[in-house]
């Protein structure tokens, strides 16, 4: 199956083909998505990790067609 990932600049994209899809096997979680990439879990903990634009959690099946995307929280004024 196939999934659409918006990675974080340091994460590693040589799984992630140059339409940001990455190659799953079917039952997969969002934390082998951590793994394949490469993201240590506590850095992956600091960004917002969301599944279709949704709260996730590492242990979440993702389904195909599936949007992974990581957001920095901001702080400012």
């Amino acid at each position: 199956m196939r999934v659409k990932v918006y990675a974080p600049p340091f994460a590693k994209r040589e799984k992630i083909d140059e339409n940001n899809y990455l190659e799953l096997q079917e039952g997969a979680t969002l934390k082998e998505v951590f793994n394949l990439l490469e993201i240590p879990l506590p850095i992956g903990a600091v960004f917002l990790c969301r599944v279709n634009y949704e709260k996730a959690h590492l242990g979440m099946t993702l389904q195909e067609g599936d949007v992974i995307s990581f957001y920095f929280p901001l702080a400012g004024g």
